[in-house]
């Protein structure tokens, strides 16, 4: 019983750690306790999607501030 315990926990710590809300990770809880693993795979391949989707716009983000950063720098703008 005790290594259902420490899977079931470490499931859980996970999702807090992906930084899922209450409400997400209940609804993870609920989907692996009943055997729908199909359905908790689309739900997290999907959570995976819009993550990475969000990674590219921040890098997006800072590829422009670097640019900006690099264009001041080869202007001759004061170090500060």
């Amino acid at each position: 019983m005790a290594e259902a315990n420490n899977e079931a926990q470490c499931f859980y710590e996970n999702l807090v750690d992906i930084g899922f809300g209450e409400e997400m990770i209940s609804h993870c809880v609920m989907l692996q306790k009943e055997g729908r693993d199909r359905e908790l795979l689309v739900t997290l391949k999907n959570s995976r999607k819009d993550l990475l989707a969000n990674i590219h716009a921040d890098q997006k983000k800072l590829d422009c501030l670097d640019y900006l950063v690099n264009w001041l720098d080869k202007k001759g703008a004061k170090k500060y």
